[in-house]
């Protein structure tokens, strides 16, 4: 199975992609399982998930704001409203879901200890923020890998998507065929990642995007 864990709709502050295009044009790019991971927000995933119609699964999940950088959950059945680190990943475990770190080491540079060793697991690629042009295989960035196997996480690779020319650029493969299977695998270290980065300008524009949406509509005071 092949699975792309990190992904962005409208309902997110720097995306504007419809979830109902993003689950289609994930689908027709080879992949088996999407996860839309809107920051701090769940109905993008919900919105996903019925307008997939079985065509491709959809993994419910989140991109949480803590302390510790953005952690994403996985496998969610309702929303994460806790932004302290140990409690979001408390919170994540209690609906039976994974609790990853996105893009390590991009928003702090170290991670405390007894976040690390709560997660589930860890980004060894992600299509934004990756050093690397392109990976292949199941260790992950050489950094990354290291603090994977010091607290002995998971790796996983999402695209990190906010426009539709960046869907599908990363990829998590288990063996698998539900999505419980699926989450088992990752659970246990068995994934393979394979990715190509986005161009930087894709961080550029989410951040006019960002702009322009406050601007349409302001944060209340």
């Amino acid at each position: 199975m092949i699975l792309d864990l990190h992904n962005h709709t409208r309902w997110s502050f720097d995306c504007s992609m419809d979830p109902a295009k993003v689950v289609r044009l994930a689908k027709a790019r080879g992949i088996d399982a999407i996860a839309i991971t809107d920051h701090d927000e769940i109905d993008g995933a919900r919105e996903a998930q019925k307008a997939a119609g079985g065509e491709i699964l959809v993994i419910l999940g989140e991109e949480i704001d803590t302390a510790a950088g953005d952690i994403l959950g996985l496998f969610l059945r309702e929303k994460i409203v806790e932004h302290d680190p140990i409690e979001a990943i408390r919170a994540i475990h209690q609906q039976g879901g994974l609790a990853v770190l996105a893009h390590p080491f991009t928003k702090t540079k170290s991670v405390d200890e007894p976040v690390a060793r709560a997660l589930d697991g860890c980004e060894g690629f992600n299509a934004r923020h990756s050093e690397l042009g392109s990976y292949e295989g199941a260790d992950g960035e050489p950094r990354v890998a290291s603090f994977a196997k010091e607290y002995d996480l998971s790796l996983t690779a999402g695209s990190d998507a906010h426009f539709y020319r960046e869907l599908a650029r990363a990829r998590t493969i288990v063996s698998a065929s539900t999505l419980d299977e699926a989450k088992e695998q990752i659970r246990r270290g068995n994934t393979v990642l394979s990715g190509r980065r986005s161009s930087p300008f894709n961080l550029l524009a989410s951040v006019a995007l960002r702009s322009m949406k406050s601007l349409i509509h302001p944060e209340p005071e």
